[in-house]
């Protein structure tokens, strides 16, 4: 099924019953979120209508706040779904990460106590238990829901990132530590390839050959490294500072994982258009590492990259990282690794870099 055909495609019995209520009933309640309890008490009013699909929210059930989606088939560690339009915008959350792709048209991503609109491109991650909804009242819209257990996540999107572990930690941070709204959005545009892999993902649920969960879970592992390669630097993030500064820390991590042998942090400051101490402040706190920390710690896990590549030549190395001289190179690895890079090579590269 090509997205182009999904644009039109008919809608099936539970999407007409919902388009019809819609167009006839309260437009409201498709515009804010409704808890389960909610849901339940428009239902015993007349306000809502019963379909083919609704016993999804009372089976799901869990609390008054919603209803819980179960976790992915260990299996695969994936599913693909597509999002039912008109369908009533009922909160829910997941046991899983949840990748929200609009492939077509738009729709509303409803929180508890926000909301921002998505449209054709958009790629949305959610955390475990983010409690969400999503409202697509138009028949040329077509949603995926990419859901991935935490493994297959860390391994296939977070271990990837071109901003090295700085990067990684930061957004396992905002998605499944700090106390914020619990996504983040990547505009994509109109980026063909992702297209091309939503188009391979819908084939697949549709015609459910041999093997399709399994392809199910490398297309979702090539549009996630798609992310990485070329949408990593435009992350929208939400924060308790604000979505400026979260967004800010994620182009200056990017942008310093390709610049980290060279550049200043009077650069980075004049190619964001900031002054050096507000930059700085904000890598802070944003990051609890001083900007000189940052790139150290950049420039050895290069480093360490070189020497697990077989490189032994030190002094080569250290020219390639940005030190001065070896003797500046052993000093900066030992400060991040607790060891020297001669040692490394001597331990069988078995130490724990990780921290």
């Amino acid at each position: 099924m090509a997205i182009e055909v999904m644009k039109s495609y008919p809608l099936n019995e539970s999407e007409r019953i919902l388009k019809r209520a819609y167009e006839t009933g309260n437009k409201k309640l498709w515009e804010k979120p409704m808890s389960f309890s909610q849901y339940e008490q428009y239902e015993r009013e007349g306000m809502i209508v019963q379909t083919p699909a609704s016993h999804l929210y009372r089976d799901k059930s869990r609390s008054g706040r919603g209803f819980t989606v179960e976790e992915a088939p260990l299996a695969t560690q994936t599913m693909v779904t597509t999002h039912l339009r008109y369908s009533y915008p009922v909160l829910h959350n997941h046991n899983y990460v949840e990748i929200v792709y609009v492939a077509a048209g738009c729709c509303e991503n409803l929180f508890e106590n926000t909301a921002f609109p998505m449209k054709a491109g958009d790629v949305c991650i959610l955390a475990p238990n983010a409690v969400h909804a999503i409202s697509c009242t138009n028949d040329s819209s077509c949603i995926l829901n990419m859901m991935v257990n935490r493994r297959f996540f860390d391994r296939r999107f977070l271990s990837l990132l071109r901003g090295g572990k700085l990067m990684a930690d930061y957004l396992e941070a905002i998605l499944f530590e700090r106390e914020v709204s619990p996504y983040v959005l990547f505009p994509t545009g109109d980026d063909t390839w992702l297209g091309i892999l939503a188009e391979a993902m819908l084939n697949e649920i549709e015609q459910k050959e041999y093997a399709y969960e399994y392809c199910l879970s490398l297309l979702i592992g090539q549009f996630l490294l798609r992310i990485v390669r070329d949408h990593e630097s435009e992350a929208i993030v939400p924060g308790k500072s604000g979505s400026t500064q979260n967004d800010l820390i994620v182009g200056v991590l990017s942008y310093l994982n390709v610049h980290y042998s060279s550049v200043s942090l009077n650069e980075t400051a004049r190619y964001f258009g900031y002054s050096p101490a507000y930059l700085s402040r904000v890598i802070r706190e944003q990051t609890g590492k001083t900007f000189n920390a940052i790139i150290a710690q950049m420039q050895m896990e290069q480093a360490v990259r070189l020497l697990d590549g077989g490189r032994q030549n030190l002094t080569e190395i250290a020219q390639e990282v940005g030190c001065f001289d070896t003797s500046h190179f052993n000093k900066k690895f030992k400060a991040v690794y607790g060891i020297s890079p001669r040692q490394y090579l001597e331990n069988g590269k078995k130490t724990d870099t990780d921290g």
